[in-house]
C-alpha cells in the first residue's frame, strides 16, 4: 500500500515549503513544493489532493492501493474512483486499478479567486495568454496570474533543477513585461515520478503543482497540445487526452480547463504570430543544453515545425531575435522534405502539409531531392534488412 501522510507547511528564511511524506513497501520519501513567501500563504496543506494526483501513476504502476492521511476533495475522489482510475488502467500498459482510502471533504477552501495559466513562452502558452487577456474575454475569466513550476524531466546533462532555474530568469522578465504576477514553485517531483516516457506522466506533474495552489486559483487554464478532433487515449502522450483528464482532476474549488483545444497548431501559430510580444519571447525549443537559454536552437523537431509554419504564414522574418534564421535557410529544403515524408505518420506534420496545400505555398523545389533520396534508400534498405533477418533465422549468421 502507498500511504501519503498529511501535507505540512515548513517556513524557511526566504521560502515556504509544502511537503508530504509517503511510504510504499518499505520505501520512504518526501514530495515537496517550495515557493516564495509571497505565495506561500496559498499553498494547500488542508487537503492531500496535489499529492494524490502526483503519486497516482506510481501507485497504479506498482498496483498499490492508496491511503491518504488527509482529506481529499469530494469531486476529485468521485472522478478518480468512479471514472478515471479504470480508464487509466485500461489505457496504460502495466497499470492496475487501485483503491483510494481517505476522508472526503465536501466543503470549500478559502480562495483568492485567481485565474491562472502556465507561462512557458511556447505557442500553446502564448495562445492561451492572448485569448484570456484581450477585451473579448469576460472579466471573470481573464487571467490574473501566470505560473512557472518545476515539472521538468532530465534533459541531456542538465537536471530538472538546473533547467528550472535557467528558464526562471527569462520567464520572470517576460511576465514582468506582460504585467501579470508570476507564481513560481520548485519541486523534487522528478525524483519521485520517473515513469517512461516522460510525456506519459507530464500532465500529472503539472496538475499536481497547480493543485498545490488551489487556495489561489478558482480557475486554471491548461494550454492544450492537441486540438479536440485529435483526441485519443494514447498512453505515451497524456496530452492526447488532456481535455478529458483535466475534468477528472479538478477539485471542489479549482476547475482545470483545457484551452486552445479549439485550434489546430497552425491556427495557434497564426494567432501568436500576430502578437508582436512573441517576436521577442517565443521559445519552443526542446533542447536545453545550450548556454543561450533565451534563444531557440532552431534545429530540434519543435523548432523545425515552428519555423516551417512561420515560413508558410509569411511571418518568419519577425523572429530573427529568437531563432537562427541563417541556419534555417541553409536547411530549409530538408525541413520541408521532412514535412512531406512525415505527413502520414505525424499529426503535426500532417497539419503543416495540409496548410501548405490549402494556402498554395510553394515548397522549395530542392526539397523533393531529399524526398527521393529517402525513398531510394528505403528501396535498398528493405531487401538488405530482409536478407539479414532471413540469414540469421536459417544460418545463424548475419549478411553484411
Amino acid at each position: 500500500m502507498l500511504t501519503i501522510h498529511a501535507p505540512e507547511i515548513i517556513e524557511r528564511e526566504s521560502e515556504t515549503v509544502l511537503q508530504a511524506r509517503f511510504e510504499c513497501n518499505g520505501i520512504k520519501d518526501v514530495l515537496w513544493y517550495s515557493t516564495s513567501k509571497e505565495w506561500g500563504k496559498y499553498l494547500c496543506h488542508e487537503r492531500g489532493d496535489a499529492f494524490l494526483v502526483a503519486l497516482l501513476p506510481m501507485a497504479m504502476k506498482r498496483g498499490e492501493d492508496i491511503k491518504v492521511l488527509a482529506p481529499i476533495s469530494e469531486r476529485l475522489y468521485y472522478t478518480l474512483t468512479k471514472h478515471f482510475i479504470k480508464v487509466l488502467a485500461d489505457t496504460y500498459p502495466g497499470f492496475h486499478q487501485v483503491q483510494i482510502i481517505c476522508d472526503i471533504d465536501r466543503g470549500h477552501l478559502p480562495s483568492a479567486g485567481g485565474v491562472g495559466t502556465a507561462l512557458s513562452c511556447g505557442i500553446d502558452s502564448f495562445c492561451t495568454i492572448i485569448e484570456h487577456t484581450d477585451d473579448a474575454c469576460p472579466p471573470d475569466f481573464k487571467l490574473t496570474h501566470l505560473t512557472f513550476f518545476n515539472s521538468f524531466h532530465k534533459e541531456g546533462n542538465k537536471t530538472p533543477s538546473e533547467l528550472y532555474h535557467e528558464r526562471k530568469a527569462i520567464i520572470e522578465k517576460c511576465a514582468e513585461e506582460l504585467g501579470l504576477p508570476l507564481v513560481t514553485a520548485d519541486s523534487n517531483i522528478e525524483d519521485i515520478l520517473f515513469i517512461e516516457p516522460p510525456d506519459s506522466v507530464y500532465l500529472y506533474r503539472n496538475v499536481a503543482a497547480a493543485l498545490a495552489f488551489q487556495k489561489l486559483f478558482k480557475l486554471y487554464y491548461y494550454s492544450s497540445s492537441y486540438p479536440a478532433n485529435q483526441f485519443t487515449l494514447n498512453w505515451r502522450s497524456a496530452a492526447s487526452f488532456e481535455i478529458y483528464s483535466l475534468n477528472m482532476l479538478s477539485t471542489n474549488d479549482a476547475l482545470l480547463l483545457a484551452c486552445g483545444e479549439n485550434y489546430s497548431r497552425i491556427e495557434k501559430t497564426d494567432i501568436v504570430s500576430q502578437w508582436p510580444f512573441s517576436y521577442k519571447y517565443l521559445n519552443v525549443c526542446i533542447i536545453h543544453q545550450s548556454d543561450i537559454v533565451d534563444r531557440n536552437c532552431s534545429r530540434c523537431g519543435k523548432c523545425q515545425r515552428t519555423l516551417v509554419t512561420l515560413d508558410i504564414l509569411g511571418k518568419i522574418d519577425q523572429y530573427n531575435d529568437v531563432f537562427d534564421l541563417d541556419d534555417y535557410y541553409k536547411n530549409r529544403k530538408k525541413y520541408f522534405a521532412s514535412v512531406i515524408l512525415g505527413e502520414h505518420r505525424n499529426l503535426f506534420q500532417k497539419d503543416i502539409y495540409e496548410a501548405i496545400q490549402e494556402s498554395g505555398f510553394r515548397i522549395p523545389f530542392g526539397s523533393y531531392y531529399y524526398v527521393l533520396r529517402s525513398a531510394a534508400w528505403k528501396v535498398v534498405a528493405l531487401p538488405l534488412s530482409f536478407m539479414r533477418k532471413t540469414s540469421k533465422r536459417l544460418l545463424g549468421t548475419d549478411v553484411r
